[in-house]
């Protein structure tokens, strides 16, 4: 079966999203996908007076597209000629792809929509936020051509309304935050496998069974649960200078996760420990790890 998980960057004009995807694209061996596609908004918006359609407009646009795009990979068929930035491994046994969707999604309520598709369609869905500051991300938009630069004053105003994302929101926790974009390539390859990892649903209208909704949502938590312990893990290998000592260090603490993981099912840790709720009980199962 074909998995797709699609991934929300967020962030300011100038916070390193496109470069971020441009890198991505060429990561489809060690992420094991088939097609990794980088969707550019700024290929698709108009943002200038004399656009022929509304700036929602061209948004109900790109989503049509990103609708059709995941229709054509499930379902086999020619995808939409508006999708360019496209990268091919030769991994043509590998059934996984990934949607870089690379937009600013300043309000929360612009990533909801991707989330609500993803769950409609049988999707995995993610976040990648830079929160670089406002200064660097001002003297970076400086730097582009007339053409592609933000007015100052726009981006202060998105800086201003920038909702970023919220993990205890069920929808959001599958979120990552980098502040800046050095040195991050195994934490970000490790979050995005990690996502990529997770099982995908086939849509369906049916009303869960109360057993079946307490099942899906233990499974849930030790997804989840798994995804923070491998975003540490990650966080942790970082700090490490030696490629050896990243090595042994890796194998011993993802030894740990197995066993982290074992011990979540085991105690039935999606239940609230000492009255605490979900995520402080996810947190104490996390710490374990140090």
């Amino acid at each position: 079966m074909r998995s797709i998980c699609l991934v929300a960057l967020i962030g300011l004009p100038g916070a390193g999203k496109s470069s971020l995807c441009t890198w991505l694209l060429g990561q489809q061996t060690a992420l094991r996908v088939r097609h990794i596609v980088h969707l550019c908004y700024d290929d698709f918006l108009d943002a200038t007076p004399s656009a022929d359609l509304a700036y929602k407009e061209q948004r109900g646009r790109i989503f049509k597209v990103i609708e059709k795009l995941i229709s054509a990979i499930q379902e086999d068929t020619d995808w939409p000629p508006q999708v360019r930035r496209i990268s091919s491994s030769g991994e043509s046994n590998s059934e996984r792809h990934l949607i870089l969707c690379d937009d600013n999604f300043y309000y929360r309520s612009m990533r909801h929509t991707l989330h609500q598709l993803c769950r409609d369609s049988g999707c995995v869905f993610g976040q990648i936020y830079i929160a670089r500051s406002l200064d660097s991300c001002l003297q970076a938009n400086s730097a582009r051509s007339n053409a592609t630069r933000v007015p100052v004053d726009v981006v202060r105003q998105m800086n201003e309304r920038l909702e970023a994302p919220d993990t205890s929101e069920a929808w959001e926790r599958n979120s990552i935050t980098l502040h800046d974009l050095d040195n991050i390539g195994s934490a970000l390859l490790a979050f995005i496998s990690t996502l990529l990892d997770l099982p995908t649903k086939k849509a369906t209208t049916d009303l869960p069974t109360a057993a079946a909704r307490g099942l899906r949502q233990d499974q849930s938590l030790v997804h989840c649960l798994d995804l923070l312990l491998r975003t540490r893990i990650g966080a942790l290998l970082e700090e490490l200078a030696q490629d050896e000592d990243k090595r042994l260090a890796g194998q011993t603490l993802n030894n740990r996760r197995k066993e982290i993981l074992i011990k979540f099912r085991t105690e039935g840790g999606g239940n609230q420990r000492d009255g605490d709720g979900e995520d402080d009980a996810l947190e104490y199962y996390v710490n374990l790890l140090n």
